[in-house]
């Protein structure tokens, strides 16, 4: 202790006067607190200076996040991995950084090949193989735009050419399959089945929607190939448009209730049922009755004279000549006669009426609707003399349910020679049960809202309240020295200060002085008095032959 300066062997034994002070439990209390502090000073300083990590890239394959750790390992930067290697974290201040490098360099692409294969054209290529590059590069971008959407994890796209050839019998249509991996239990809406469809036909010439199939990962179909117009199965179109009449009714519905019976107290549920299938039909109908448009009449005639007789040769011989020079009469029976040819046509013009009906059905049309819509309880409040307010509920008048019933097949249309049915019935409404909702500690709106700078202010200010409120009341207590009664107390007592060198010397010479004179028997109690006092205080003892040397060498 000698090489110390004279300031650090005063703090030295104060310390050691501070610490003989002391019982066993205090100094355990002491060390206990001064174990706290050091944790709260060291976890203060671990959570200002540790390195917050947001998501680079998730939902990867095993190919694609060993390329994204492989490229964070050669750039030295510092990564997480979770959901079983899928999903890459990196510290905040790098993420948008290390989007766009990667972004640059065209990564990560889920193990898909796109356009980017014609980069590097190798010399030689012949046209076969420019054709099958074409596809893949054709299959890798449309399953990297299938893989944007929301309810898909990752697609595959296989995709068949057209065929052509000079013999229209033996073409082949391009044909496409769409195999999908959808995220977690999520079902794809038939609204985005369509768009798929629609989106692949679109992307390659020559190929018709019909001509697409989509699976999913459990096998499932979610679009057909070569779906007719006249398929029994109800198509997706079809689905969408029922979903969207049903909807839309149901809103109708309770938007024209709810001011009636209050909101929250109606609930209605609509069925539509569509046809299938399409329906072409022509009708030609003739009007029995008949109308005279116009009529004509044509008159002909003509009237000759004719010679006749009896057919022959002596009907052609000369008549005789009598002696005075005179015709006789004929004796052959030729005759000759007076006729008229008379001519007569009519024509009547008569009008017929005739209706040809043509009617089309397209499929998707209603075929029935039917209603069913549910009442709350009237709900009734009365207030009392003392002004406390009470709320009852009472079945509703069936006379206004009536109403109600026929509001409802007024606004929806409802046609019973079509079968439609409408159900509006009163039934109470379980009253909900409001649970209460925690609200956020104060802690984790700073954490959640504040910046590192203020974090850490709100940590320095807890460290400053735990030392001021905690530990010094604490360490106050345990050095506290209780007052005592009497001037000088037993040397066994922990809570007595140590003696000085002028009292001990003195309670030296008080008990030598009370024992007899005799040298003998003083020395061994001497001995032993000394040797009990060096055990106990040993500072105090070594104080005292210090001095004592110090006085023999003056």
């Amino acid at each position: 202790m000698a090489f110390l300066p004279v300031q650090w062997q005063a703090l030295v034994e104060k310390s050691k006067v501070v610490r003989a002070s002391l019982s066993t439990a205090q100094l355990i209390s002491l060390a206990a607190v001064f174990v706290g502090v050091l944790g709260l000073v060291i976890g203060s300083t671990w959570y200002l200076n540790r390195t917050e990590y947001r998501v680079l890239f998730s939902e990867l394959n095993g190919e694609e996040a060993a390329r994204v750790v492989e490229r964070l390992k050669g750039d030295n930067v510092a990564y997480q991995l979770q959901d079983g290697g899928r999903t890459v974290l990196v510290p905040t201040n790098s993420t948008d950084n290390l989007r766009l490098q990667f972004a640059g360099e065209g990564m990560p692409t889920s193990g898909r090949i796109g356009f980017e294969i014609f980069d590097k054209v190798a010399f030689g290529q012949t046209e076969f193989l420019e054709h099958v590059n074409y596809r893949r590069a054709l299959e890798g971008e449309l399953a990297r735009t299938i893989s944007t959407l929301t309810e898909v994890q990752a697609a595959r796209v296989h995709i068949a050419m057209q065929k052509e050839s000079l013999f229209g019998a033996r073409e082949q249509p391009a044909k496409a399959s769409v195999t999908l991996t959808l995220k977690g239990t999520r079902a794809l809406p038939p609204q985005a089945a369509t768009s798929i469809t629609n989106l692949v036909a679109a992307s390659v010439e020559g190929l018709r929607p019909e001509q697409v199939v989509i699976i999913d990962s459990t096998g499932r179909s979610l679009a057909r190939g070569a779906m007719g117009q006249d398929d029994g199965a109800m198509a997706g179109a079809d689905l969408e448009r029922q979903q969207k009449y049903e909807r839309d009714m149901g809103m109708k519905v309770v938007a024209l209730l709810e001011p009636v019976v209050g909101v929250e107290r109606v609930r209605a549920n609509v069925s539509v049922q569509l046809h299938g299938a399409s329906q072409e039909q022509t009708t030609e109908q003739y009007d029995p009755e008949t109308v005279l448009r116009s009529e004509s009449t044509l008159t002909e005639g003509n009237t000759a004279d004719s010679n006749g007789g009896i057919a022959g040769a002596q009907a052609n011989l000369p008549a005789v000549v009598r002696p005075d020079g005179t015709p006789s009469p004929s004796t052959t029976g030729s005759t000759t006669t007076s006729r008229g040819l008379t001519k007569s046509t009519k024509l009547s013009n008569y009008e017929v009426s005739k209706t040809v009906t043509h009617t089309i059905r397209p499929r998707g049309e209603v075929a029935k609707v039917s209603v069913a819509v549910l009442v709350d309880d009237e709900h009734v409040t009365t207030t009392a003399q003392d002004g406390t307010v009470s709320t009852k509920r009472k079945p509703r008048d069936p006379g206004a349910m009536q109403k109600l019933q026929k509001l409802v097949a007024a606004s929806l249309g409802i046609d019973t020679q079509r079968g439609d049915m409408v159900s509006v019935e009163n039934i109470p409404f379980e009253a909900p049960v409001s649970e209460p909702i925690a609200k956020p500690s104060m802690w984790q709106r700073v954490s959640d809202q504040s910046s590192g700078a203020v974090r850490g202010l709100a940590v320095l200010l807890i460290v400053a309240m735990v030392l001021l409120l905690v530990v010094r009341p604490v360490v106050g207590r345990l050095l506290a020295v209780p007052a005592l009664d009497r001037p000088h107390a037993t040397i066994g007592m922990p809570q007595q200060l140590p003696r000085t060198i002028e009292e001990i010397e003195g309670e030296i010479e008080a008990r030598l002085d009370a024992m007899p004179n005799d040298g003998d028997r003083r020395q061994p109690v001497l001995t032993r008095r000394v040797a009990t006092l060096a055990n106990k205080e040993p500072e105090s003892a070594a104080k005292l032959v210090r001095g004592w040397l110090t006085e023999g060498r003056s």
